[in-house]
């Protein structure tokens, strides 16, 4: 373990200084987001423990700390971990926990809607290949079934209410691992880039490519 973080750290540094980032045009989103750039912050995680979700749950407002603005929401994208069953004795308590910990933080950081804090949680599905009850595609499945639901189409697995209300239309999804830290000022600075029109994605009609 100490030998790979070492060489995690050298490759870093190796490349950074023989591939030099370039600059992106950005809009000046420095006092705040406008509400046409409307973000989602989503982390995909599990509910494995009442420790896990307590990580979760502060992992999510440290990030709304690094980013307090009113166009910029957040929200954990939950399923169980793999079991024999479809249901086990300590999942509804794990969502229980993680519904009235989503509440308690709209509760704490009270602001104008759109709130701030949302969970979108799925339910175990059958895998014939994992031969397991799991959320269906994982990390994959969570973020398309996200964004079938931003775009108002049905999900490909059940997904439950969100206990923090209704989810405000969004242009612009930004996606975290659990263990990932948003730098303060790292969201706005992402849509603003995201945003200048230097940088919008070409679609080709005829092959459907991106560029």
């Amino acid at each position: 373990v100490p030998a790979v973080t070492v060489a995690v750290g050298v490759v870093h540094v190796v490349v950074t200084h023989l591939v030099p980032p370039d600059v992106l045009p950005k809009m000046d989103f420095r006092e705040s987001v406008p509400t046409e750039c409307r973000t989602l912050v989503a982390i995909p995680a599990m509910l494995t423990s009442p420790g896990e979700v307590r990580a979760l749950l502060v992992q999510l407002e440290q990030h709304y700390l690094s980013a307090p603005d009113p166009n910029i929401c957040f929200a954990l994208l939950t399923d169980y971990a793999d079991a024999p069953e479809q249901e086990m004795p300590d999942d509804a308590g794990l969502l229980t926990q993680a519904s009235e910990g989503i509440r308690a933080l709209n509760e704490r950081h009270r602001r104008d809607e759109p709130l701030p804090f949302h969970l979108f949680h799925r339910e175990r599905v059958w895998s014939a290949g994992e031969a397991t009850w799991m959320g269906w595609e994982r990390k994959r499945g969570k973020l398309g079934d996200l964004l079938e639901l931003l775009r108002g189409e049905p999900t490909s697995s059940r997904m439950a209410p969100d206990p923090g209300g209704p989810l405000p239309r969004v242009r612009y999804v930004i996606t975290l691992d659990a263990d990932s830290t948003l730098m303060r000022g790292g969201a706005r600075r992402l849509i603003a880039a995201m945003a200048h029109p230097l940088n919008q994605a070409a679609f080709d009609v005829r092959s459907g490519a991106v560029s």
